[in-house]
């Protein structure tokens, strides 16, 4: 039965039933190619056939050689889920959906078996499908881990394979993830961490997510994406053929003919006229020639005629806009090519080149959408830009010469800071911190304070005026004050008072008072002065002049005093607020540590030097003493987040370094153990002792450089505070077991001495040197500071002498007595010097 003796066209006139088959083949013609030509995710892994009397399109499987083989009927549908899918949903029946269930199965199964092709066969247990030649002894997949069929563990999170694979895709592929560094916005949905800690340090879960998609799924999608394009270069040329897709090819490039379909040869489109329908007539009446396929070729020239048609009147008429309203039924008929006052069959039809009328165009409203850029902020500011600026840093120009400046009028410098004027004193202190950051011709030169003595008496002058309005110190030594404020509660206060509601409207100290007008706070400047000295301290051939200046660590160390007001920490000048005060004690550790090693007290001490003594120490340990802080190299590297670079805490090294260099000097321990009370001692003491290494984690830190520097500052620190300590503290300190002491100085010492690298052994030696020097300062119990020598009487004919001095016989038992196993085999090494030797044989003493 051929399309002209349908049902539907039985009231029509032959030539109007005629038309309307060919439309209809047309029609049909377009259909099939849009399902053939669409990007479908059906040829998943293979060729993909339409079955007609099945109602779905088949899949198959590449083999080893990438030939498709026969379909799998199993796996008919997409295994992306219809968000991922390309096909139309408009062509496909709900019914033939498949399950996500389904879909991951079809899609474990073909990635098992593109990877057992590659002999890189995937563990049964991740995509659950026994291949013969996985071997678990010599497989490549050890490292991986199975967590249910279709998922591994990563990070302590299960990533399933399905997922990942669609969520890649979606984004254009692992290769342009890997390209565009895009892999991080992979990780919120399988809930990743963007780091994941190691002992020896992090990695990040994006890298170790791409390294995996690039193993197991990036060949995958090669098949993939190749099979796909294969199948739209078919449909591609099975439309252009006027054949259904999927249709076989000659090797010539031809299309085969059915049975019984004559054979017409390929015209470019034309025209649709009378002499075109007249031989579309005349081929449609010829008997036992007409099929469905010659009615798809009629059909076809057709709409090849009329596209064409469509196509020159849409030239001629492309100067006038289309309206946007719909068109009649008149127009659509003409669009279409069918006329409704169609003659009978017997007459001859009219001629098809109908002239559209134009129209008027109407006005139509057009809506402007902005192109908005994405940006990944933190708080309003881009990350990525901050990173990129901070990494070009290295690349600026360095700091200007200081001769760029030419000459420059100290004396009108000073003049302006003494006036108070507030233009010129914003003027004076601007150009003077221009000047304190600018070096000079030789790298330890730079200002020359030593020959502006004046200038800094005025800035001395102004910072006490600012600080304090002119009131003096009249606080004393209290040896009976409690611990210091710690660094870490400063700045938990400050959270604490900026989180509150209505933070900024509260009345707190150190805001500006109404009553100075256009002047500057007080606290903006004591800063800028603070900032000043702490420039000038920087530069080395400074160092010697600003160390004798014995104010200036007096009013320096003053104004990062703390007090208590309203039951919280506060800055002693009624000037600072308490983030004041936080950046005031930062510049002042600064100056410190790099004036301390020049820094030399006077003997007898002054009160004014034991003060300054009492509040260097107060301001060091603030740094040192907190016990969420004191623990050991490994825990302090948890503590704060093993992120980029693996290095001590950096205020933390600076209090360190900066006390070791302070109490080098016998006169300067001498001034400390006047001034410091016991109880701040044993404190610092005793946090001193926790930040030593226990576990092996902590060995294998300590072996970098930066924590090798570190441990050395520890021990130092712990050397000088048991040196300055009374008899009274050491004793109490050797006694006190809950401390640890002689356990952890003594597994530290092995560790060191009988280490096997002898490259480390090297290194370590100084620590351990500097440990067992520290034990036996503990150990004597004596006063480090008391010179005196005592006199034994010598006995008749010369005898005594065997006694007295340094090769006197000790009593007692040794603070190792009790382990003389393990000390034993510290005497055995060979490489002992004789210091480190006679120290130990006397403290591993028993009588």
């Amino acid at each position: 039965m051929s399309n002209l003796d349908s049902p539907a066209y039985f009231n029509l006139d032959p030539s109007q039933a005629k038309q309307m088959a060919a439309i209809n083949a047309a029609n049909q013609v377009r259909s099939r190619a849009s399902i053939g030509g669409g990007t479908s995710s059906g040829s998943f892994l293979g060729g993909i056939t339409h079955d007609p009397t099945a109602g779905h399109t088949s899949f198959a499987l590449p083999n080893a050689q990438g030939l498709p083989q026969a379909s799998n009927p199993g796996m008919n549908a997409s295994f992306l889920d219809p968000a991922m899918a390309h096909s139309n949903p408009a062509t496909r029946n709900p019914s033939q959906s498949v399950s996500v269930k389904q879909r991951q199965t079809g899609f474990l199964n073909g990635l098992a078996r593109i990877m057992a092709s590659r002999n890189t066969p995937l563990p049964p247990a991740l995509t659950g499908v026994e291949t013969p030649t996985y071997d678990p002894t010599n497989t490549q997949w050890k490292i991986l881990e199975p967590a249910d069929v279709g998922a591994f563990r990563l990070a302590g999170r299960d990533v399933d394979l399905f997922k990942l694979w669609g969520l890649v895709f979606q984004n254009g592929g692992g290769t342009v993830l890997s390209r565009d560094n895009g892999w991080h916005t992979i990780l919120p949905h399988f809930d990743l961490p963007e780091e994941y800690p190691l002992p020896n340090g992090s990695t990040s879960v994006a890298q170790m997510l791409s390294q995996y998609y690039m193993a197991i799924l990036l060949p995958f999608e090669d098949v993939y994406r190749n099979n796909v394009q294969n199948q739209q270069r078919k449909a591609r040329q099975a439309t252009l053929q006027g054949l259904p897709p999927n249709t076989p090819t000659r090797p010539d490039g031809t299309s085969p003919q059915r049975a019984g379909q004559p054979n017409v040869p390929q015209t470019p489109a034309r025209r649709l006229s009378s002499a075109s329908q007249g031989s579309a007539q005349n081929a449609s009446n010829e008997s036992g020639q007409v099929n469905g396929l010659s009615s798809d070729s009629s059909a076809l020239d057709q709409e090849q005629g009329i596209k064409r048609k469509l196509e020159s009147e849409e030239a001629d008429n492309k100067r006038a806009r289309q309206k946007t309203e719909p068109l009649g039924p008149d127009s659509a008929a003409a669009t279409n090519g069918v006329d409704s006052s169609a003659a009978p069959a017997t007459a001859a039809p009219p001629p098809m080149n109908i002239v559209r009328p134009r129209q008027r165009p109407s006005r139509r409203k057009i809506e402007y959408v902005p192109l908005g850029r994405e940006i990944d902020t933190v708080g309003g500011r881009d990350m990525k830009i901050i990173e990129a600026e901070t990494i070009a840093t290295p690349l600026r120009r360095p700091l200007r010469d200081i001769n760029d400046w030419g000459t420059v009028a100290v004396d009108a410098l000073t003049m302006s800071i003494r006036s108070q004027l507030s233009t010129e004193l914003s003027y004076a202190l601007t150009t003077f911190t221009l000047l304190s950051t600018m070096r000079g011709d030789s790298p330890t030169s730079g200002f020359p304070i030593v020959q502006c003595g004046d200038l800094l008496e005025e800035v001395l002058d102004l910072l006490e005026e600012r600080a304090f309005d002119g009131v003096e110190d009249s606080s004393g030594l209290d040896p009976s004050e409690g611990p210091p404020t710690t660094h870490r509660e400063l700045v938990n206060t400050l959270l604490e008072i900026e989180s509150q509601p209505f933070a900024s409207l509260q009345p707190r100290q150190g805001t500006k008072d109404p009553d100075l007008g256009p002047r500057q706070r007080p606290g903006n400047i004591v800063l800028a002065v603070v900032n000043i000295l702490r420039n000038l301290s920087f530069i080395p051939d400074n160092c010697g002049f600003l160390s004798q200046q014995e104010r200036l660590f007096d009013l320096m160390l003053r104004v990062c005093s703390v007090t208590t007001k309203h039951g919280k920490p506060a800055a002693a000048s009624p000037a600072l607020s308490l983030g004041d005060l936080i950046a005031v004690r930062k510049d002042t550790l600064h100056t410190l540590m790099h004036l301390a090693g020049s820094l030399q007290f006077s003997d007898p001490p002054s009160k004014t030097t034991q003060k300054i003594a009492n509040r260097a120490f107060q301001l060091l340990a603030s740094y040192l003493v907190d016990p969420t802080e004191a623990v050991s190299p490994f825990a302090c590297l948890q503590l704060t987040g093993a992120g980029g670079s693996v290095k001590p805490p950096f205020l933390t090294d600076v209090a360190l370094e900066t006390f070791t260099r302070l109490v080098q000097s016998d006169v300067n321990r001498k001034v400390f153990s006047r001034a410091i009370p016991e109880a701040s001692i044993r404190l610092l003491f005793s946090s001193s002792v926790h930040r030593l290494p226990v576990s092996e984690p902590d060995f294998q830190l300590v072996g970098r450089e930066r924590w090798l520097s570190y441990l050395e500052k520890t021990i130092m620190t712990i050397y000088s505070l048991a040196f300055i300590s009374s008899p009274e503290l050491k004793k109490t300190i050797k006694s006190d077991r809950s401390l640890g002491f002689k356990g952890i100085m003594l597994r530290m010492v092995q560790r060191f001495l009988m280490n096997a690298n002898h490259e480390l052994k090297a290194q370590f030696y100084i620590s351990a040197r500097r440990a067992v020097e520290a034990m036996k300062v503990l150990d004597d119990c004596e006063d480090s500071f008391d010179t005196s020598e005592t006199t034994v009487t010598t006995l008749a004919f010369g005898m005594g002498y065997g006694e007295v001095g340094e090769n006197g016989t000790e009593k007692g038992t040794g603070l190792l007595g009790g382990h003389r196993d393990s000390t034993w085999d510290l005497l055995m090494l060979r490489d002992l010097d004789n210091v480190i030797f006679g120290e130990l044989d006397s403290l591993s003493r028993v009588e």
